[in-house]
């Protein structure tokens, strides 16, 4: 079995990631880049602690959230996720500031990384807007 990250290029060949493309089946059977290849997702201790993150924000334990994201980034400083967390935890607690800095660094990350369009990284700066609109 072939185990592809989920930031890697699609090996369906589209340019899409691969998260964005062929790791969640299509509900469209015209689907414009067909895959004889059948992937299966793979979650990976990285998946897991990313997405505890966004469910202790939601539990309103933004301390846990954050201590979560500095161990994204230290576990993974080659992977986006603890900067984009740490940009949620702050938005969460109403430090707009700060959630737009960490937003600006996760799109200076996108960037700066293979496997990023730019519509990830425009989406990131805009949240950063968003942010500094608000404070």
């Amino acid at each position: 079995m072939v185990k592809i990250g989920r930031n890697a290029p699609c090996p369906c060949g589209s340019g899409k990631k691969y998260k964005k493309c062929c790791l969640l089946p299509k509900a469209d059977k015209g689907q414009k880049y067909a895959s004889s290849t059948k992937f299966i997702p793979v979650y990976t201790q990285l998946d897991q602690l990313s997405n505890s993150v966004v469910d202790l924000i939601k539990q309103n334990r933004w301390d846990e959230a954050e201590a979560v994201s500095r161990k994204l980034l230290a576990d993974y400083p080659d992977q986006v996720d603890g900067l984009n967390r740490l940009a949620m935890v702050y938005e969460a607690r109403g430090e707009k500031s700060k959630a737009a800095d960490y937003y600006r660094k996760a799109a200076d990350f996108a960037k700066s990384n293979p496997g990023f369009d730019k519509q990830m990284v425009r989406w990131f700066l805009s949240e950063a807007r968003r942010m500094k609109k608000a404070t």
